[in-house]
């Protein structure tokens, strides 16, 4: 693969110094990931790259570096293109392929001002005291990347999916594809009512959980039907806990249906969340209480004040409750909250999927929007295994870069991962890489009698589980040992 990338950035007329910088960059994130800073630093002191052919002559300031990464990000959507086709060569695809659709962002570190594309918003990453940057990304039912774009770090999710699926459909028609539309899926916040309505009149199919829950409408079914669900996964946990996957087909018209879908394991996992977060308001009005027991707080006027903040705070919860102000000889001496609704017990564990594919079985539905994980797992190596976080850069362009040579170095893991796929082995780039980096080349330095003094540059003796690694790659051999001496005068 990186074989493919040189081919590419040189037909798009790179240099050979730019070329091979952005080689280091690549296999910086791949081995050593971190900001552009630590990959120079990686490079210059700790790695044996210069070794490699048209990487050894490089003897460039750290400005340089960050200069190719500007020239990659001009060119990024010609490369893209010409990777996209070369990789379709590499792992061949039908007709029918899935292509699923995302979106994700990444923090910045300090403020951000003479950045555009720094904004505050929801942060996955839960670093709220932080700036955003927001990437949109396609990939294949392989994790393999079609497209991506960067956004704001407050852009609302659901827009951006028209302008990404343009973007696909020009794509796949520029690499003379088949130009039957293709299967999309996505995650609820990307899946509102007017999105899938778009892709229902562009003629795409879809597999959608939407953002509005359809739970409630078949509570009945969920709650007295489940007996007669398929179930499709069975599987326990390292707890020994069963993480089963039950399912049920509802049509809902000629060309659409919906999928029922309870997960134990799920439903476990949101029951704890519940329990711990517990009600919020309830809580606040409790420890309010407590106050007023105390006789911390007794002016009336304040204790209607507050409780108001209390309510606006919790308005989500709020407005299915009556609170009133308890009184005792004209004191006020606590706070009530009423029911105005019977509660219900929350579906733990249940979702619904919904897909234009209403002549496929239940099962394969399921699978198939269980696929969506290929993305979700891109966005985790790269934040995780490719360090695009934290964004360090202080202006739109080099953040835009940064993310971008993020995605290039996607590329490479995607390919690796999905040929040791094809051998059988699921392992992940992480784990590969921290297998491999107890093989290591080294120098070896010596002097004879008469002062010589010789270095020489050799690689460790693979063990049995490098040598399964190399193999599944196709890596015949290691390089060869390289001897230099020095005559001392």
């Amino acid at each position: 693969m990186p074989q493919q990338v040189r081919k590419v950035l040189k037909k798009l007329r790179f240099s050979l110094t730019s070329i091979s910088l952005t080689m280091v960059l690549l296999f910086g994130r791949m081995i050593s990931p971190g900001s552009e800073r630590h990959t120079i630093e990686w490079f210059q002191k700790r790695s044996a790259l210069r070794e490699l052919p048209g990487i050894s002559h490089l003897n460039c300031g750290s400005d340089r570096y960050y200069e190719v990464a500007d020239e990659i990000y001009a060119q990024k959507n010609r490369i893209e293109d010409m990777l996209f086709q070369r990789e379709r060569e590499i792992f061949p695809h039908s007709e029918g392929t899935i292509y699923l659709y995302d979106i994700t962002n990444t923090y910045l570190e300090g403020h951000g001002l003479n950045n555009e594309l720094a904004a505050r918003g929801h942060c996955k990453s839960k670093r709220y005291d932080c700036p955003l940057i927001t990437l949109a990304l396609v990939v294949d039912d392989n994790g393999m990347p079609i497209c991506s774009q960067i956004y704001k770090g407050n852009q609302y999710e659901a827009d951006t999916m028209e302008t990404m699926m343009t973007r696909l459909m020009q794509r796949l028609h520029n690499r003379q594809m088949p130009m039957s539309k293709p299967t999309v899926a996505m995650d609820r916040g990307i899946a509102t009512d007017d999105n899938v309505k778009w892709l229902r009149a562009n003629g795409y199919h879809y597999i959608v959980i939407k953002r509005e829950d359809g739970c409630a409408e078949y509570r009945q079914r969920f709650e007295e039907g489940r007996g007669t669900f398929e179930c499709v996964s069975s599987k326990k946990s390292v707890y020994g806990d069963e993480n089963a996957v039950y399912i049920q087909k509802e049509p809902v018209d000629g060309d659409m249906c919906r999928v029922l879908c309870f997960s134990e394991g799920k439903a476990r996992k949101e029951k704890a969340i519940s329990e711990k977060k517990g009600n919020p308001l309830r809580k606040d009005v409790e420890s309010f209480n407590e106050s007023i027991h105390r006789g911390t707080i007794k002016n009336p006027d304040k204790i209607a004040d507050k409780l108001s903040r209390i309510l606006v705070k919790h308005w989500k919860h709020s407005v299915n409750y009556e609170a009133s102000l308890e009184r005792t000889d004209g004191k006020i001496t606590g706070i009530s909250l009423t029911n105005k609704i019977e509660e219900v017990e929350p579906l733990y564990g249940c979702y619904v999927i919904e897909t234009s594919h209403a002549d496929m079985s239940a099962e394969k539905i399921w699978k198939l929007y269980m696929t969506l994980t290929r993305v979700e797992s891109a966005f985790r190596s790269m934040k995780e295994t490719l360090g695009m976080r934290p964004v360090y850069h202080q202006t739109a362009d080099r953040s835009a870069a940064h993310l971008f040579v993020t995605v290039l170095a996607y590329h490479l893991l995607a390919t690796i991962e999905n040929l040791m796929t094809q051998k059988d082995d699921t392992r992940t780039w992480g784990t590969l890489r921290d297998l491999m980096s107890t093989l290591v080349r080294g120098t070896v330095t010596m002097r004879d009698d008469q002062g010589t003094t010789y270095n020489i540059r050799l690689s460790g003796e693979p063990e049995e589980e490098h040598h399964d690694i190399l193999n599944k790659l196709n890596v015949r051999s290691l390089p060869k040992p390289v001897t230099s001496k020095i005559d001392t005068l």
